[in-house]
C-alpha cells in the first residue's frame, strides 16, 4: 500500500512512532510511502521525518515518481482550476504515482483528493485518525499503483489484453 503524507501532519504521523509508522516499519502489508519533488522537500524540513526518509529509502519502502511527470500534471492542474487547496503538488504526486490514501488535517487538499474530477479509477482516501482509519493501512489493488505479489515474487493479478 502507498501512503502519502501531507508536511502539516508530517510531525504527528512520521516524526514519532505511531501506528503509521509502526507499519511502514513493519513487517506486513507491503507498505510504502510515497514522497517526490516539494512535498518530498517539505517533509525534509522535519530532522526526525529526514531521519525516518533515510530509512524508508534504505529498506526499500520509500516511493519517488518521475518528476518531469510530476511537474507537468502540476503545472495541468493549476491550469484546470479544479482544485481548491494550494497543494496541486500532492494531487499530482497521487496521480503521477497512483497512491490512493492521503494522511492530511488540510479539509481543501481532502476534498481535492477525493474529487473524481481530479483523482479517479480509484477515487482517494483520507487518513486521518488511527482508530477509525485504520483499514486504509493495508495494500488493496486500489490503494496504490503497485500490484501485490505472491510469495514467488509474481503478479498476482492477471493483465488485461
Amino acid at each position: 500500500m502507498c501512503l502519502i503524507v501531507d508536511a502539516n501532519v508530517a510531525a504527528q504521523f512520521l516524526a514519532q512512532r505511531n501506528p503509521v509508522t509502526d507499519w511502514l516499519l513493519g513487517e506486513r502489508g507491503n507498505p510504502r510511502l510515497v514522497a517526490a519533488g516539494k512535498l518530498r522537500q517539505e517533509l525534509a524540513w522535519h530532522p526526525e521525518v529526514r531521519q525516518l526518509l533515510v530509512r524508508l529509502e534504505q529498506a526499500g519502502r520509500l516511493r519517488s515518481a518521475d518528476l518531469d511527470r510530476l511537474r507537468k500534471e502540476t503545472t495541468r492542474l493549476d491550469a484546470a482550476g479544479h482544485c481548491v487547496s494550494n497543494d496541486h503538488h500532492i494531487v499530482a504526486l497521487a496521480i503521477v504515482s497512483g497512491a490512493r490514501t492521503l494522511a492530511t488535517l488540510d479539509n481543501a487538499l481532502a476534498r481535492d483528493f477525493k474529487n473524481v474530477r481530479i483523482i479517479s479509477r480509484p477515487q482517494g482516501s483520507i487518513y486521518r485518525d488511527p482508530v477509525a482509519h485504520a483499514r486504509l493501512l493495508c495494500h488493496t489493488p486500489k490503494s496504490c499503483g503497485i500490484r501485490p505479489h505472491d510469495s514467488r515474487g509474481r503478479r498476482t493479478h492477471k493483465r488485461k489484453r
